[in-house]
């Protein structure tokens, strides 16, 4: 599924509740929150808290993976920064990958 607005979360986030037969109310219960906010988050609340959302859809098993785009091809113009060795994006490095990327 293609991600592009909190819409769409949203509705990533129902059918992953609905693929593991929980109510809104079941799910608040197992991330510590409010049915009130699941309701609001699946409909698209732009300002929901994005640790929250992240630990909804993990809860939900949701597996996220993120593509970035390729650099420009004029990609070592003055000016920008340039890191020749095996470092991610967030400054850890490719031996760090069973760390996870945010903390829950």
């Amino acid at each position: 599924m293609r991600i592009r607005t909190a819409r769409d979360i949203g509705l990533l986030l129902k059918e992953a509740r609905k693929r593991r037969g929980l109510s809104q109310a079941a799910l608040a219960r197992m991330i510590n929150t409010t049915q009130t906010w699941v309701s609001w988050v699946e409909n698209g609340k732009p300002g929901a808290e994005i640790g929250n959302v992240l630990l909804a859809l993990t809860t939900l098993g949701v597996e996220m993976n993120f593509d970035l785009p390729a650099p420009p091809p004029d990609g070592d113009q003055p000016g920008n920064r340039h890191v020749d060795d095996d470092r991610h994006v967030d400054g850890r490095h490719a031996d760090d990958d069973d760390a996870p990327p945010y903390k829950l």
